[in-house]
């Protein structure tokens, strides 16, 4: 009788620790704030084209390279697309080619993005998500979220 009572309150005492670090992390990631891209260090430097060239290349290794990371990206605005809120989207590449970089503008951003016209250079800093490979002839997207431009 007396070693259930031990084990009873040995997988209680166990239980309660579970409870406590699973409701530290809830606590964590809901407070959990965004970095701040316009102050963080970029992972990576480069032209739009060459984004664009890499993920058409190799998929699973720009994949590996570039997903989740601050990537820092010049080129020329291809289009500037405005949602029904009044975001916008830079869709960065030449006029040539269909593939292009959408960079989905940062809501701190938002407000200047409107001094943007198409076709002129810019420097822009976000963050990659993904990459829409080209099924139907439509050209494929590097997606860039949380996007600022940058003054040089």
């Amino acid at each position: 009788m007396m070693k259930n009572k031990k084990l009873i309150y040995k997988i209680l005492v166990i239980v309660v620790f579970l409870i406590m670090g699973v409701a530290l992390y809830a606590y964590k990631e809901y407070n959990r704030k965004n970095v701040d891209i316009a102050d963080s260090k970029a992972a990576f430097t480069l032209t739009d084209i060459q984004l664009i060239n890499e993920f058409s290349q190799d998929q699973n290794a720009s994949n590996k390279k570039y997903l989740g990371k601050i990537l820092e990206l010049s080129g020329s605005i291809k289009k500037i697309d405005t949602d029904a809120n009044g975001y916008h989207t830079l869709i960065l590449g030449n006029t040539v080619n269909m593939n292009s970089v959408r960079c989905s503008v940062d809501s701190t951003f938002n407000k200047e993005a409107h001094n943007l016209t198409e076709g002129s250079s810019v420097v822009i800093k976000g963050i990659c998500t993904g990459y829409n490979a080209d099924d139907l002839g439509l050209g494929s997207d590097v997606i860039l979220n949380r996007s600022i431009a940058i003054k040089k």
